[in-house]
């Protein structure tokens, strides 16, 4: 029934939103798509057609005022997500944004804080951590079996990055618009930074390579691999490595999923020193499922429950928040050559 749905509105109508946001939301029961807005008319009449949302608007402000949606996506560019977001929570409603949340962390963390301070909630769309190789993969690393995570690794690849949004050089705009996948997913395997560390190879033109040492809270040990150095074009790599206790699990390209437990199916294998383990990865017929496996689907879906039920987001304003003061401890240790502890995205009390 229509009355069961969450009443949600989209502010943007561009190139991600329209590739890999748009196109899952008819799997979603959960959602009724009431209104979406753009500035530019082409854009939103194109969308609201393809995607079947029942109106379309050229103004924010406006939207609002008619449809009174009980949550808004904010899928633009950062500087937006934080105009835009900011708009939408002094309303008290709550905003899905698109990451980075926000150009920087202190406008990142300003609009957790107004989420916070006005009774409503915010997410950040880190779609990584709703992506099925990655959820079985925490869901391993929760087991008492594998016992406490003492090294995560991650290689984040690609090539060459343009200058975005007003910011630069090269690496910045990586770092913040890009690389902040790996930092949230350094995170949600390994919890809080404490400290890090960062060198940097620079071939200029956007083409360039950090390695990161991390130091999580938790004791545990960290590596990041971010270059754009690895590809002519535009392919990604990405490599996740999460170590327990004598057991480890593998997350290669979002979909090939690895885990060596202790114990072994074969005992007399192990008398050969062979590896043994366990392997997951989706058959090509679910490659029609792409937005559900990749998790852009399990994001939005989350969005509403949480809407509807009053569940803590996974993936807050407060992550988003935390993946660019990584994001600027990187590029601080590296101009200043120092280990650097990024700043807290901790609530105020």
């Amino acid at each position: 029934m229509a009355e069961d749905k969450v009443r949600i509105a989209f502010v943007g109508c561009g190139g991600h939103a329209n590739h890999s946001l748009y196109p899952v939301i008819h799997r979603i029961n959960e959602i009724d798509l009431v209104a979406v807005v753009d500035k530019v008319e082409e854009k939103r009449l194109r969308v609201q057609r393809l995607f079947g949302a029942l109106r379309s608007y050229a103004d924010v402000d406006e939207m609002l005022d008619k449809e009174k949606p009980e949550g808004v996506c904010i899928v633009g560019p950062p500087q937006m997500h934080y105009e835009v977001g900011m708009q939408v929570l002094e309303r008290g409603i709550p905003i899905f944004v698109e990451k980075p949340s926000s150009i920087d962390f202190d406008h990142a963390y300003t609009l957790a804080e107004t989420a916070r301070k006005k009774g409503t909630f915010g997410m950040t769309a880190f779609m990584k951590r709703f992506a099925t190789a990655y959820e079985e993969a925490k869901a391993i690393t929760m087991r008492p079996e594998f016992g406490p995570v003492s090294m995560v690794s991650i290689r984040y690849t690609h090539g060459a990055y343009p200058l975005i949004w007003g910011l630069e050089p090269e690496l910045l705009c990586c770092l913040i618009g890009n690389q902040c996948h790996a930092f949230d997913l350094a995170r949600y395997f390994g919890g809080d930074v404490s400290e890090l560390y960062a060198k940097l190879c620079d071939h200029g033109q956007g083409r360039f390579a950090f390695a990161v040492t991390l130091g999580f809270e938790s004791g545990a040990v960290g590596l990041l691999n971010s270059n754009a150095t690895d590809d002519p074009a535009w392919n990604i790599r990405e490599t996740l490595n999460v170590s327990g206790l004598l057991c480890s699990v593998d997350v290669e390209d979002m979909i090939f999923l690895s885990y060596r437990p202790r114990d072994s199916w074969s005992p007399s294998l192990r008398n050969h020193a062979w590896r043994q383990g366990h392997f997951a990865l989706p058959h090509a017929v679910a490659y029609g499922q792409g937005g559900l496996y990749l998790g852009y689907e399990g994001e939005l879906r989350h969005f509403a429950k949480c809407i509807r039920t009053g569940e803590t987001p996974k993936s807050s304003l407060y992550d988003g928040a935390a993946s660019l003061a990584i994001a600027e401890a990187i590029w601080e240790s590296v101009k200043t050559g120092k280990p650097i502890r990024p700043k807290s995205s901790a609530p105020k009390n």
